[in-house]
């Protein structure tokens, strides 16, 4: 009889105990918890009452029936918990790849975002995106997280047997305990860096040839459960299609470069003067923008500006683009409309509609005397600084109907001259300096992150 009610004791101090660890383990939804366990209390009461009074059995044996059955509850209350909790987890994080996508941040910042919240969902230690690629080795890392160097070397070789089994099967391989003794190249260097889990998933586009891998690595040993995988699968889809829709934004960016640069030579045909201005205006912006810590993005939309700067002047007569004397008012505010007329054109343009504000501002001065707008200072965008900048020395260095072209050194010494009046002293600092990166940065940190 003490024996039964002791055990009957221990069961219920068991089940108390793993209410505790479990609420405290469980952060969520903690207050159906806690209600599951009153409920039992509550039921647990109920029952002893009606069995002690009405069963043929001892009251200890009752005892220890109801006890077992409030111990088996807990653990299933937690179990559900835990399960529910963890499904919950898995929809926030999903939720969180979703708006990833949306930020608009570059392919490779959004995807490091999305292995950086896996990571953490799943209490993994460090994972790493592998690309197929064509070259004679096979795979190239996109990117990584928590991974040495030493180690990433290693996912480029064509010998990688287990990137190649998970793009050859289009299934997870899972190493939950990579063996001591392992001496497989490439498991025995996750070894060696730290790790004793391994974990690849198939990064598939539209239902097609696997474009990649997704690897996960722990440093202890690892099992995954089936919604972890399903989760695991669900995330390499999203990074599939941010993946695919990079490829697709590169190829169309190519085009509309390219449609730019026929634009360009197409207005470069009515000027022959100026042949040859739009693009080194861009090559320029580009380099100066580059030293002042823009992102390869901001890079490539100051390039089309300096494509763009002129277009406005298909409009402008030949006779006035052509014309050796000097140019009467009306003919000067003739050409003044230029940057207006290159903001309309690229305006409709969605993809461009950003620029068209640099480009209306470009030909603004630092003293507020330019125009359109009268705009002085910091009040002009920084793009259309770089651009007054690039598009002074082009001009300066560039034949024209009504003078010779300068020379270099010629051309930066006027550039220096108009600087803190023309245009912005420290655009004009940098590029007439040898373009020491960090202090261009330090010149402009606090601006260009505002643009970033």
């Amino acid at each position: 009889m003490k024996i039964v009610l002791a055990v009957s004791v221990l069961m219920q101090i068991s089940g108390a105990v793993i209410a505790i660890f479990s609420s405290k383990r469980i952060s969520r939804p903690i207050t159906s918890f806690i209600a599951g366990i009153l409920v039992t209390a509550a039921v647990y009461t109920a029952l002893s009452q009606s069995i002690i009074h009405h069963t043929l059995f001892s009251s200890s044996v009752a005892t220890l029936v109801v006890s077992s059955a409030v111990l088996c509850s807990i653990i299933y209350i937690v179990w559900v918990s835990k399960k529910y909790n963890e499904n919950l987890k898995h929809i926030q994080l999903q939720k969180d790849m979703e708006r990833y996508m949306q930020q608009g941040s570059t392919h490779k910042t959004t995807i490091k975002n999305m292995m950086k919240k896996l990571n953490i969902a799943l209490q993994t230690d460090a994972s790493a995106i592998i690309v197929t690629s064509d070259s004679e080795f096979g795979y190239k890392l996109m990117t990584s997280n928590n991974l040495s160097r030493r180690l990433q070397k290693y996912f480029s070789n064509k010998y990688n047997g287990l990137i190649s089994s998970v793009l050859r099967t289009k299934q997870q391989v899972i190493i939950p305990k990579i063996a001591d003794d392992e001496n497989g190249f490439f498991l025995a260097s996750v070894r060696r860096a730290g790790f004793n889990s391994f974990m690849g998933a198939p990064i598939i586009v539209n239902g097609g040839t696997p474009v990649g891998v997704l690897a996960l690595y722990s440093k202890r040993a690892k099992r995954y459960s089936t919604s972890e995988c399903a989760l695991i699968d669900a995330v390499s889809s999203q990074i599939g299609i941010t993946l695919d829709r990079a490829r697709l934004l590169d190829k169309i960016q190519k085009l509309n470069f390219e449609s730019v640069r026929a634009l360009v030579e197409a207005i470069e045909i009515r000027d022959p003067y100026t042949k040859g201005h739009s693009t080194q205006v861009a090559e320029l912006s580009v380099k100066i923008a580059s030293y002042m810590g823009f992102t390869p993005l901001q890079q490539s939309m100051i390039e089309f500006a300096g494509l763009l700067h002129d277009v406005g002047k298909i409009a402008i007569p030949e006779k006035i683009l052509h014309k050796e004397t000097a140019l009467t008012r009306r003919e000067w505010a003739q050409i003044k409309q230029h940057t207006e007329l290159s903001a309309k054109i690229i305006d409709p343009i969605t993809n461009l509609r950003p620029i068209s504000e640099w480009i209306l501002h470009h030909h603004e001065r630092w003293d507020g005397s330019g125009y359109p707008s009268g705009k002085s200072g910091l009040q002009i965008p920084i793009e259309s600084r770089i651009l007054a900048v690039c598009d002074t020395y082009s001009a300066m260095t560039g034949n024209r109907p009504y003078r010779k072209a300068l020379s270099d050194r010629a051309s930066r010494k006027e550039i220096k001259k108009v600087a803190g009046t023309q245009l912005d002293p420290d655009i004009v600092q940098v590029f007439l300096s040898t373009y020491d990166t960090g202090q261009a940065q330090s010149i402009f940190g606090r601006e260009v992150a505002k643009v970033m």
